[in-house]
């Protein structure tokens, strides 16, 4: 079994430090990782991966980022999304990758709030607001399923 590899750290781009501070300061976030987080999301949600090699401050480690149970999950799935026939993309010794993986959907998805503060003219967190809405009113969701559909295939 192999290890994780020690100091593993994510890295925020320069070019969205601003809109980070802002979504600090007036959209309620409390830390730069749930930005992270959130904006990966979006990033991944909307097919926008960008590269960025200009970095704001000091990266954070991915002990930090993973804190809330849900995190590491979310990374591990853009990945295995992304890299869907390597399964070894989840071995310990790739977690660079993974992490690269989410930071060019995080720049994604901060690219993709910024735009949208730009389009509609309104602030980042009304943005959010309306971007979180659009997703929980989203018809593409699940859809009912019948008792039939349920129980195919099971055998008594």
């Amino acid at each position: 079994m192999t290890t994780v590899p020690t100091d593993v750290r994510i890295r925020r781009p320069q070019q969205h430090e601003a809109l980070m501070l802002e979504l600090q300061e007036e959209a309620g976030f409390t830390t730069f990782r749930d930005i992270m987080l959130l904006a990966a999301a979006i990033g991944y949600h909307r097919s926008r991966r960008v590269r960025f090699t200009e970095t704001a401050g000091d990266p954070i480690r991915y002990e930090t980022l993973t804190g809330p149970t849900f995190s590491e999950a979310l990374i591990n799935m853009i990945a295995a999304n992304v890299i869907g026939d390597d399964p070894e993309i989840m071995d310990n010794v790739r977690i660079q990758e993974r992490v690269e993986i989410f930071e060019e959907y995080m720049n994604g998805g901060l690219e993709y709030i910024q735009e949208q503060v730009n389009v509609r003219i309104q602030t980042a967190a009304l943005v959010l607001i309306d971007l979180v809405s659009e997703a929980l009113n989203d018809s593409s969701g699940a859809t009912a399923a019948s008792v039939d559909e349920l129980l195919g295939g099971v055998s008594w």
